[in-house]
């Protein structure tokens, strides 16, 4: 499913980047590009999910290497997010089982962790990814059950709102973090894409360092 973009869009601006956000619906099978411009370069990756069946994939992304960097991102972006597939019937499926419970009209209160009352909205939890530290415990007001996974920036993070008893714990969180996971959205620490480009990295820098002791060895004793 290439980019493709229309002839009669061919606007132009001066800026100090070049932006663009790919928004990929998995439950709709469709995308969205939209070029804007930036004051700074930036690359942030979110994933937003509804127990109702919804699932999304957002790349952010702003440039100012050459006049075509972000047409080229997107190019690149779309191709990649067009050969991904996620089930996402079974995906939302699994995540209802920790976001959603039914409860009686007549006593809507809904008792978050610790006994937090919580009369109008859903519990929330918040983890940096980054050190896998809690940020946010709380009763949210006004709010959805949802799954919302933000990478790239200062502070990665899996935010959690659900509308069970008790149900922003960490038992709920470390249960989400590993549907993500066994469904390929996230890598085990519940980074998108992160994680796996570390640990290549880092296994490349270890063959390469026994290569490299291998071939000192070998030079020593031709020298000898």
């Amino acid at each position: 499913m290439p980019l493709s973009i229309p002839t009669s869009c061919q606007q132009r601006k001066k800026a100090n980047d070049c932006g663009v956000e790919v928004k990929f619906n998995y439950h709709e099978r469709r995308y969205d590009v939209v070029f804007d411009t930036s004051f700074v370069s930036h690359y942030y990756r979110s994933l937003y999910i509804l127990p109702s069946n919804y699932l999304s994939y957002t790349a952010m992304y702003a440039c100012s290497h050459n006049d075509n960097c972000a047409i080229d991102f997107a190019n690149k972006k779309v191709l990649d997010l067009s050969n991904r597939t996620f089930d996402v019937d079974n995906v939302t499926r699994q995540l209802s089982n920790f976001l959603l419970e039914y409860r009686q009209p007549s006593d809507p209160t809904l008792r978050c962790y610790d006994n937090e009352e919580c009369v109008s909205g859903v519990c929330r939890i918040e983890y940096n990814t980054d050190n896998n530290k809690m940020s946010k415990r709380r009763c949210e007001p006004d709010s959805i059950a949802r799954v919302h996974v933000f990478d790239g920036g200062l502070l990665p993070s899996l935010d959690i709102e659900c509308n069970r008893t008790r149900c922003n714990s960490p038992e709920t969180y470390n249960e989400v973090k590993e549907i993500l996971f066994r469904h390929n959205l996230t890598d085990i620490n519940g980074r998108i894409n992160g994680g796996q480009k570390s640990y290549v990295s880092t296994f490349l820098l270890i063959v390469m360092f026994h290569l490299f002791i291998f071939y000192v060895k070998n030079f020593s004793s031709n020298e000898n």
